[in-house]
């Protein structure tokens, strides 16, 4: 999947905690947190946000404002416990990466948009990329600390298996070809000449509408529920029989059935290789829930009580 990011570092929540506490107080008014020596000033705080607030309210800060600055601050406060970690750790954010991300960023907003974007924000370049830059830094030390490097053993994932053995089910499946065109006499004609021997494949190519039309209107296997209800019609249908026309939103349609595949339980076997990816990710969340709260608990918080309220 093609990893997106919006065109500002936006707050990440990383996972819900009891909220910062304080380890002292008397921070001066242009900083909003200090988090093991190193700040969080009222101005960071002000750009990381003025995106949210922008977009929530033309007229000024959106309802509920002061409740929503704990929250953001708390998780400024965590990804800066993790950037700090990130570094201690040794691990960085290669220029290779950094750019990357930021031409897929550039994507969404073609010619001079990024530069505009940026500008009506009130952000300079160099910090926004300093500001996205944390942002890559802190996924990082989550995904790498989230990595389970122990084995799942045999005994435990064949229990996993036989408790939710409801999710290891394959449903009815139909592998179906369709010609849609946008009108009802068109389609009325197409079935006619379907109806006297003509290729399918070769018609949808010719005629349909649907992307599907380069593969002869092959729409692949799918079960009931995953298309529009018009489609359901073809699980009542013979393999190799071609249906009437069907009214939908979409237009209009012809479909053909080519197979069927009937339910079945997917076997331990098959399903292992995927169960252990799955039950090694589960480990590796509870096992960084438990990492990331004796981090935080170790770090010296400063929060500006003053500010927060105002």
């Amino acid at each position: 999947m093609k990893r997106r990011f919006s065109c500002f570092p936006s707050v990440l929540l990383l996972f819900v905690l009891v909220g910062c506490s304080p380890w002292g107080t008397g921070l001066p008014d242009h900083i909003a947190a200090e988090v093991n020596g190193e700040k969080i000033t009222v101005e960071e705080f002000d750009r990381e946000v003025k995106e949210l607030v922008i977009e929530q309210s033309k007229e000024g800060k959106p309802s509920g404002f002061k409740e929503l600055k704990k929250v953001y601050l708390d998780q400024m406060v965590e990804r800066k416990i993790l950037v700090q970690e990130a570094r201690r750790s040794g691990i960085k954010i290669s220029q290779e990466e950094l750019d990357q991300t930021i031409s897929e960023i550039k994507k969404d907003y073609p010619g001079e948009g990024f530069g505009e974007k940026l500008g009506l924000k009130g952000i300079r370049l160099e910090e926004w990329k300093a500001g996205l830059e944390e942002k890559l830094l802190a996924e990082k030390m989550i995904r790498n600390a989230q990595r389970f490097r122990g084995e799942i053993e045999e005994k435990e994932a064949l229990e996993y298996y036989e408790t939710h053995r409801s999710i290891f089910q394959i449903p009815r499946k139909v592998r179906v070809r369709q010609i849609v065109v946008a009108d009802g006499e068109e389609a009325i004609q197409i079935l006619k000449r379907l109806k006297r021997g003509e290729s399918f494949e070769k018609l949808a190519m010719a005629k349909s509408l649907g992307p599907e039309k380069v593969r002869g209107g092959d729409l692949g296997f799918f079960s009931q529920g995953e298309r529009p209800s018009e489609f359901d019609h073809v699980f009542s249908m013979e393999v190799g029989t071609i249906s009437e026309v069907i009214k939908s939103p979409y237009g209009y349609h012809i479909f053909k059935l080519e197979e069927r595949a009937e339910p079945r339980e997917i076997t331990f076997e098959e399903a292992r290789p995927e169960l252990i990816k799955e039950l090694k990710k589960k480990k590796g969340e509870e096992e960084y829930q438990q990492w990331f709260k004796g981090l935080k608990e170790k770090a010296r918080i400063k929060i500006n009580r003053k500010w927060l309220k105002s």
